[in-house]
């Protein structure tokens, strides 16, 4: 082999294994991306399911913001009336980046008379400042949460109508920290069975 054969030889090896790395490299950064949309995918999903499981049972929005939204979950203690235990309020921290949902827990060890005589009963449910009522039960370690999406960057709730006590639908848009795209994830679930306190809805 002469010297020109060698350094053709030599020229065209290093071509194809140029082309051969650069195959690769895109081979790698299709499959991430496919990887990072399938992530993406799934947080969205996770996130609309747990969103939805909330506002579908609930009876009725007590209040609604940008970034959280209190719901009159159940009526579990057949009053007709808002109790504490009976609120779920969902917000994010945007420390945490974490949208939680937070509610009334009380201790194991508390008999059912100490726990009915702590689970405040609000008969005029307008004028409550709902926020106030959860500091006022953390500040007592009475709380407890839950998390619904992680990674959460923005946050935003709308409901169909201006007054909560009239919302039957909330929709929300929501942002990952890892979004690539502006159109985030949106949920629009209606309430079933809209009920407000003291009435049938």
């Amino acid at each position: 082999m002469t010297f020109i054969e060698t350094v053709l030889a030599i020229s065209i090896t290093a071509m194809v294994g140029g082309a051969i790395t650069t195959m690769m490299a895109a081979v790698t950064d299709e499959v991430e991306s496919h990887h990072f949309t399938r992530s993406q995918l799934i947080q969205n999903g996770l996130a609309q399911s747990r969103l939805s499981s909330y506002i579908a049972r609930s009876h009725c929005v007590l209040d609604l913001t940008d970034d959280s939204v209190t719901l009159w979950l159940e009526d579990s203690r057949d009053s007709g009336t808002v109790h504490a235990s009976e609120i779920r309020w969902i917000k994010l921290d945007p420390e945490t980046g974490v949208l939680e949902s937070h509610f009334i827990c009380f201790p194991d060890s508390w008999s059912e008379s100490s726990r009915l005589l702590s689970d405040t009963e609000f008969t005029d449910y307008s004028h409550v400042d709902w926020s106030s009522v959860l500091l006022s039960f953390q500040n007592r370690d009475l709380t407890c949460n839950l998390p619904i999406a992680e990674e959460v960057a923005d946050l935003t709730f709308t409901g169909n109508a201006p007054s909560p006590d009239d919302i039957t639908l909330i929709e929300s848009t929501l942002h990952h920290t890892m979004t690539t795209n502006g159109a985030g994830s949106r949920t629009a679930e209606a309430i079933r069975v809209h009920r407000l306190p003291g009435g049938e809805g």
